[in-house]
């Protein structure tokens, strides 16, 4: 149910907004650069996306009470852990409004990238309008946004491991 009032309820925002269901702000675009933001991290230091330039990022928008992005972390986890070394960063952007539940989600799970919180969702909805969970978006070494992708996915496919040592491969 909560799943189903993430996406109900941005949508009716934008409709009430606009007056004829189209929103002003879409959110960056696929071949457009990424939209840098600043949130804390789980120990309150800031972290802006620009800090990530000329580092391949995965931005992966989640919520501890949503399956899917608790059944997908296992395999972030180890493409993280296969890349880190080739410049690649994951940026977990958790919407949880407790702070406490994303620390212990990320202690249970030995998460070691970095987790930022957003829990005013200024960064999930106002920069990203991203209306669903999870919500990743591959951004390129120049910032550059080259893939959105919606819904949970298998993070160890030869096929997402390939676009994304396509992006390392490149300078």
């Amino acid at each position: 149910m909560r799943s189903l009032l993430l996406i109900i309820i941005p949508l009716l925002a934008v409709v009430l907004a606009t007056g004829d269901g189209r929103s002003a702000d879409t959110g960056p675009e696929v071949g457009k650069y990424a939209t840098s933001f600043e949130l804390s991290d789980l120990n309150g230091k800031k972290v802006s996306l620009s800090q990530w330039k000329g580092s391949v990022v995965l931005l992966n928008f989640w919520e501890t009470s949503c399956g899917p992005c608790r059944a997908e972390m296992p395999s972030l986890k180890k493409l993280y852990e296969d890349l880190k070394d080739r410049g690649f960063v994951v940026l977990a952007i958790s919407i949880d409004r407790s702070e406490k539940a994303v620390k212990s989600f990320v202690a249970a799970k030995g998460l070691p990238f970095p987790v930022l919180l957003d829990s005013e969702r200024e960064v999930f909805f106002d920069q990203y309008a991203v209306f669903g969970l999870p919500t990743s978006f591959l951004i390129d070494r120049k910032g550059i946004i080259r893939e959105k992708i919606l819904g949970e996915r298998d993070w160890s496919t030869p096929e997402i491991r390939d676009r994304i040592m396509t992006l390392l491969n490149r300078k």
